[in-house]
């Protein structure tokens, strides 16, 4: 039988790795890629997994054949080290791309503070919050396919140039969906820039059809923008920027989530 044969080998294939530890191809090469998990490499390119490396981290017991016992919280630990590990490399990228816009690096690292303080306050459950935060990080990731010249032009903007940065959400939103695991977090990347009056973009939603965490964003993004000042506008305190974000209240955004973010920051 298959599934015994790949019990006894010592020297496993991604596949057979998987299908012994009863996970996906992809699991194992994100353990692999993370550095949590040591690999040959085959001259054409293939990994190929020692048994004993199986043993070191945890997933499979000395006797042979037989497979591992972490326990349910051991398998969490393990699953929040791999997401932690995403993560950061998912902010050292965005420190990157800020660099390109007008405004003042390390936006989207305060933008997602502010929206997990506001998720927490919120009740979320630590899977929403960690949604939230992935989203707001990589709400602007759209922003890549739009020229530098645009995004740090220090003034108004032409009407093809606006086009061009309004196209953002949806350029984020393809790029996005080339990642499984954060396919969970499309619609609040496309949504960010609607309007609670329905006024906004690029699907002109309104109300309560904008994805809850796309009205969160929208609050903390418009929030930071005033605070850490960008070349053409003054910088808020944060009173002033709070009195701002109430007189956006029903028409950019969402009156709730102004007062509970106001609440949160204060």
């Amino acid at each position: 039988m298959k599934t015994d044969h790949t019990t006894r080998k010592e020297i496993l294939r991604t596949r057979e790795a998987a299908e012994l530890l009863k996970v996906t191809t992809q699991t194992i090469k994100n353990y692999i890629y993370s550095g949590k998990l040591n690999a040959l490499k085959t001259p054409g390119g293939h990994h190929r997994i020692r048994r004993s490396d199986l043993k070191e981290i945890g997933f499979i017991e000395d006797l042979p054949g037989e497979e591992g016992t972490l326990n349910r919280e051991e398998m969490y630990q393990l699953y929040k080290d791999l997401l932690n590990s995403y993560v950061d490399t998912i902010k050292a990228l965005l420190k990157a791309l800020d660099a390109r816009d007008a405004i003042t690096s390390g936006h989207s690292l305060r933008v997602a503070e502010y929206c997990n303080a506001v998720g927490q306050r919120l009740g979320f459950s630590t899977i929403e919050r960690r949604n939230l935060e992935l989203a707001a990080l990589l709400h602007d990731v759209g922003k890549i396919g739009i020229s530098e010249y645009i995004l740090g032009k220090p003034g108004k903007l032409t009407e093809q140039e606006l086009f061009m940065v309004q196209k953002h959400p949806e350029i984020g939103e393809g790029i996005i969906d080339e990642v499984e695991f954060l396919k969970p977090i499309i619609a609040a990347i496309r949504h960010h820039h609607e309007r609670f009056d329905g006024r906004g973009y690029p699907d002109g939603l309104a109300g309560y059809d904008i994805p809850l965490a796309s009205r969160i964003i929208s609050a903390a993004e418009t929030y930071d923008v005033l605070t850490a000042g960008i070349p053409y506008k003054d910088v808020l305190s944060k009173e002033q920027a709070f009195d701002e974000l109430r007189r956006s209240s029903g028409n950019q955004l969402d009156p709730e989530i102004v007062s509970t973010f106001v609440a949160t920051i204060h």
